[in-house]
């Protein structure tokens, strides 16, 4: 656990005149023609943080280094970035000009309050993909301004996953007053950048997931079935990749509707009940729910073909009603 700061907020909250003179200290940090000046550093030294603080560097940026409740994790980040390992959230703080809390994402409010006494006129940041910068509560009071900068990507490791950052879309949330300098700071590293709203974060963030993790279960799905049918596991990886990549090449070329094929495009009702006579109960309902997506994406494509039997066989209750 974080220590704790009960009865600290109210005695560090910074006066109105000084809140306002903070702010400006944040937007003169990136008006400044040589934005590198400003330091950059991380609470929290797992995958995300120390690929950020990675690539930043290998861009020209100036990155402090690290703090975390594991001190070996702190070492090992600070030593694999060059930079320093800080021995304290106040001290990491009073160091850095932006801060990013690259923690868990049920830990950020947590360690925000620990944090928060110490933020007077900084640029704070999380890289969660579904909270928004509200959860830096009483931000306002500290006079620093609070962002959330989400990369669109995988990060699976902190050894290589910088090396796949460049040119990577990186979602901006947070107070507008700054948005564009921040957005500024992205483009200047070759990366694209959209600002997202903080009621969109979670639609968003979902919406990533179904693209990525949920793409994984799939494929994971058909790998066991190519087992089942006497594929090795080298075959099966190797011969759904090619599968999958074109189908998604298609997708990026055309858009979902002109690459739909297969039998719930064709309206061949009797193949995919077959198919889903072959499957166990769980595998089933996972082929149903895509189906009828595949379904809508398909009556889209062809709006003259009668899908109505293909509509029995998905949605059977829909029709009974």
């Amino acid at each position: 656990m974080y220590p704790s700061v009960d009865g600290m907020r109210q005695s560090h909250a910074a006066p109105p005149e000084e809140k306002i003179h903070a702010r400006k200290r944040v937007c003169i940090l990136f008006q400044k023609k040589e934005e590198d000046c400003m330091q950059i550093s991380f609470i929290g030294a797992g995958k995300v943080g120390v690929s950020l603080g990675k690539y930043f560097i290998s861009k020209g940026r100036k990155v402090g280094g690290y703090y975390s409740l594991s001190p070996e994790s702190a070492a090992w980040a600070a030593n694999f970035t060059n930079t320093k390992q800080y021995q304290s959230i106040e001290e990491i703080i009073s160091s850095s000009d932006m801060i990013f809390f690259t923690v868990p994402d049920d830990k950020i409010g947590e360690v925000w309050e620990v944090a928060k006494p110490y933020a007077h006129g900084k640029i704070i940041a999380h890289c969660s993909g579904i909270h928004s910068s509200n959860i830096f509560s009483d931000i306002d009071r500290t006079g620093s301004m609070a962002y959330s900068i989400h990369p669109l990507c995988a990060v699976s490791d902190r050894e290589t996953s910088w090396q796949a950052l460049g040119g990577v879309l990186f979602t901006i949330e947070g107070d507008e007053r700054n948005i564009s300098n921040i957005q500024n700071m992205f483009a200047q590293m070759g990366n694209r950048t959209c600002f997202i709203s903080a009621e969109n974060k979670i639609k968003y963030h979902a919406a990533a997931s179904l693209a990525s993790n949920h793409m994984t279960a799939v494929f994971f799905m058909a790998q066991k079935l190519f087992l089942e049918c006497g594929f090795s596991m080298q075959q099966a990886n190797e011969e759904l990749y090619r599968l999958a990549k074109g189908n998604l090449e298609n997708i990026h070329a055309q858009g979902c509707i002109n690459s739909l094929t297969g039998p719930v495009e064709r309206g061949d009702k009797n193949t995919v009940q077959k198919h889903m006579d072959a499957l166990d109960a769980d595998m089933k309902n996972a082929y149903l729910e895509n189906a009828k997506q595949l379904l809508e994406i398909a009556e889209q494509k062809n709006p003259d073909r009668d899908y109505a039997a293909m509509r029995e066989i998905l949605m059977p209750t829909e029709i009974g009603e």
